[in-house]
């Protein structure tokens, strides 16, 4: 597929360095001419280049089709195509472009009707089959029209689900006056079923997006976590507003059972249902023997396809929780709140805790443009500190808006999470990272809104350089409903291990171990919040937290968060039961997230 991003100047660049450069033998056209100034370019090559001066990469030639493909893109930019053998112009193909979402398909067919006939059909039998060769590709074995027995009425469910799927029936009951579409005892036949992970992947038609499917995707609960863009379903439903009469409550059926498939990650414990739009694309053009047509067909899943199974391990009393990712995370702001989303609708019944922690760069952010280079970072100016607070508060932000903090709030009193500035490395202490960057921590009280912040004041050696660091240590100190409580970046803890006691000599480091412990003696913190990166071995931060605990008789709960994963040295990991066990106090509920496509994990 050719990237939708290539714009008209990206074009004109690598017709200028074919110019300069010439084109390389193999890549001379042979059928078809983009004619350009008087002169004469390999279409499929200058899309490459093009590309590549977007984005530093050239594009894989198999990743997309020359002839149709090709000269519909660069003719819908205004070029010029010519036969290679002459140089008349060449009509453009019958063939739409290629939409790139479903609302670009189904506007695309509205805007020229006469486009309807020669269209690529949208029932296309073999569409389907490459859609199924496609996730095998991906995940392995797939199971075509798979029967999930489920009971087809919301009788059938526990009364935690059975109070949302009752209101959706009910509707849909009401919305013609047909009261008796379900003619089944368990739910229909599904498209396709991957095992492993365990989740559904649907390939709707243009029947399934009718007002009665409007209705039942308004009625999700927003905790629901889906494999697909609810509002981007709802317009297309909008758009298309599909009838089927025979028979006259189709509508309503079809919608009903589409509902009890999205229910399935809630009543099922199967991960998000996936759906892909018929009509978006020609699904038939992809090779699932190509591994560039692969790859589009991954990025067109997305992080829809980025799943976890969540499992919650509960102590006999809760005063706090964490959130342990077993396996990589990038920290994107989109992602997390949808693993957020999902903690809320699995979170154990009556269980309130005071704080849920998760890891060191749970979000990520761009490191902002209007920070100057600073003569010291251990020292960074007023204004750098103020405006990362600023870009790491708007990221904390978007993650919690659109109701989630007040989801939370019903779970938790506080939220703690590590925001980054986007690095290429992990913060390890064998890294060497000389760029400017920044690693910090903000406390979202869920009651009020506010965000209370800090971030790493104790750099690891290889990245105090690029580390703009928090000077002021009392920002690690605040209350928590009357509680003294104590927040620390990633290597902050190692403030505390008196092997470091031992081998620090710089006297700057020094004077921040002696300032923090002073302040430690002086509030009196009785909780622990630490956020480190990554955590896979289970002595890592052990004499830390005893020496801690030792030297600060205060401190009853403490909680150190992390993903078990570290690059690509997964084999070296401990035991998960071994790690979370040594960096918790016994109050702690774990929520232990299993990604879905880390590699084999260690057995616990």
């Amino acid at each position: 597929m050719i990237p939708d991003s290539i714009q008209k100047a990206d074009v004109i660049a690598a017709m200028k360095e074919i110019d300069r450069a010439d084109v390389p033998s193999r890549r001379k056209s042979r059928k078809f001419d983009l004619v350009y100034k008087g002169r004469k370019y390999p279409p499929k090559y200058v899309l490459a280049l093009a590309w590549r001066n977007r984005t530093g990469q050239e594009l894989d030639p198999s990743a997309f089709g020359g002839g149709n493909e090709t000269n519909n893109f660069l003719q819908d930019r205004g070029f010029f195509i010519s036969s290679a053998a002459s140089n008349e112009p060449l009509p453009k193909s019958s063939s739409p472009p290629v939409a790139t979402t479903p609302l670009q398909a189904e506007n695309q067919n509205k805007a020229d009707p006469s486009l309807r006939a020669a269209r690529h059909s949208e029932r296309c039998a073999k569409c389907k089959i490459v859609v199924e060769q496609l996730l095998r590709s991906l995940y392995g074995d797939v199971e075509r029209n798979p029967k999930i027995r489920v009971a087809a009425t919301p009788n059938g469910y526990d009364t935690q689900y059975r109070i949302a799927l009752t209101k959706i029936f009910t509707a849909l009951q009401a919305q013609r006056g047909f009261t008796s579409f379900v003619r089944s005892t368990t739910l229909p036949r599904c498209d396709f079923l991957v095992p492993v992970p365990g989740f559904l992947v649907e390939f709707d038609e243009s029947q399934h997006f009718t007002k009665s499917r409007q209705l039942a995707l308004s009625l999700y609960p927003k905790s629901l976590p889906i494999g697909f863009d609810r509002e981007a379903w709802i317009r297309l439903c909008e758009k298309i507003n599909a009838r089927d009469n025979h028979p006259p409550f189709r509508d309503e059926q079809r919608a009903w059972y589409d509902t009890l498939r999205d229910f399935l990650p809630l009543t099922k414990g199967m991960l998000p249902t996936i759906r892909l739009y018929s009509g978006e694309r020609r699904w038939c053009d992809f090779n699932p023997n190509k591994s560039g047509d692969v790859e589009s067909f991954r990025q067109i899943l997305g992080d829809w396809a980025s799943f976890w199974k969540v499992d919650f391990v509960i102590p006999s009393e809760s005063r706090l929780a964490r959130i342990s990712i077993d396996g990589h995370w990038r920290g994107d702001i989109e992602l997390a709140r949808k693993l957020l989303r999902d903690i809320c609708a699995n979170w154990p019944s009556d269980l309130r805790v005071l704080s849920l922690s998760a890891c060191g760069a749970f979000l990520t952010f761009k490191f902002p443009s209007g920070i100057v280079e600073q003569a010291n970072n251990w020292s960074p100016s007023r204004e750098a500190i103020s405006e990362l607070e600023h870009a790491g508060q708007a990221a904390c932000e978007a993650l919690l808006r659109g109701g989630l903090r007040e989801e939370l709030g019903t779970r938790a009193d506080f939220l703690s999470i590590g925001v980054d500035t986007a690095k290429p490395k992990i913060s390890f202490a064998e890294q060497q990272i000389t760029t400017p960057h920044a690693e910090l921590v903000y406390v979202a009280n869920l009651k009020t809104g506010s965000l209370h912040f800090t971030g790493k004041s104790y750099p690891t050696i290889g990245q105090e350089k690029g580390l703009l660091r928090i000077a002021d240590l009392e920002s690690h100190f605040l209350e928590m409903n009357g509680a003294a409580a104590m927040v620390l970046g990633c290597h902050d803890l190692t403030i505390f291990n008196p092997r470091s006691d031992a081998r620090v000599k710089q006297p700057e480091r020094v004077e921040v171990k002696e300032k923090f412990k002073l302040l430690c003696n002086r509030t009196h913190p009785s909780i622990v919040l630490h956020h480190p990166h990554t955590t896979i071995k289970a002595g890592t931060w052990r004499n830390a937290w005893a020496n801690l605990k030792r030297t600060i008789g205060s401190v009853k709960s403490y909680v150190g968060t992390g993903c078990y994963s570290h690059e690509d040295d997964w084999a070296n990991r401990d035991q998960l039961t071994k790690v979370l066990k040594s960096t918790k106090s016994l109050d702690v509920m774990d929520i232990v997230v299993h990604m879905a496509m880390c590699p084999s994990r260690a057995v616990s």
